[in-house]
């Protein structure tokens, strides 16, 4: 997704820092390790993962929960062959009709996806802080499991 278009945000220049979507997470607390995770998907990756932590430590769900809740993200990111198209917020149909409706009343410009057509493929694997026994969560968007031994 760089380009050497100089007017565009992702210009590979010297002292500039491009963006990437290598961005996998590790997070802690109660004095330990507590989650791993990450997702492919390109500009919508930073989005899908803020969104399942935000799942993971606002709304305490285990991690499947997580990365079975409905996501959204913004079209078009930085990617040079998308940045023709306008300016999106597209949602998951999980998502209820009122929020969308209240977003579009805001002035978003809202597309409705399948009920889980807003892409990814999270995993994610939970520590617990007493026991240290883990726990998975598969995204179900894609072919995958959580496997322990």
């Amino acid at each position: 997704g760089f380009t050497l278009e100089a007017e565009h945000p992702n210009v590979i220049a010297p002292g500039k820092r491009t963006m990437h979507t290598l961005n996998c997470y590790l997070i802690t607390g109660e004095g330990g390790l507590r989650w791993v995770g990450g997702t492919p998907g390109g500009d919508q990756q930073p989005q899908w993962n803020m969104q399942v932590i935000v799942n993971l430590i606002d709304f305490a769900m285990d991690p499947q929960a997580a990365v079975e809740a409905p996501r959204w993200y913004s079209f078009p990111g930085t990617d040079p062959k998308n940045l023709p198209h306008p300016f999106v917020l597209r949602v998951e149909g999980r998502i209820p009709e009122n929020v969308t409706t209240d977003l579009v009343q805001r002035g978003h410009r809202v597309e409705r996806l399948g009920d889980w057509g807003g892409g990814g493929a999270a995993q994610v694997i939970a520590v617990d802080p007493t026991t240290e026994a883990l726990c998975g969560g598969s995204d179900p968007r894609v072919e995958g499991l959580a496997l322990g031994l």
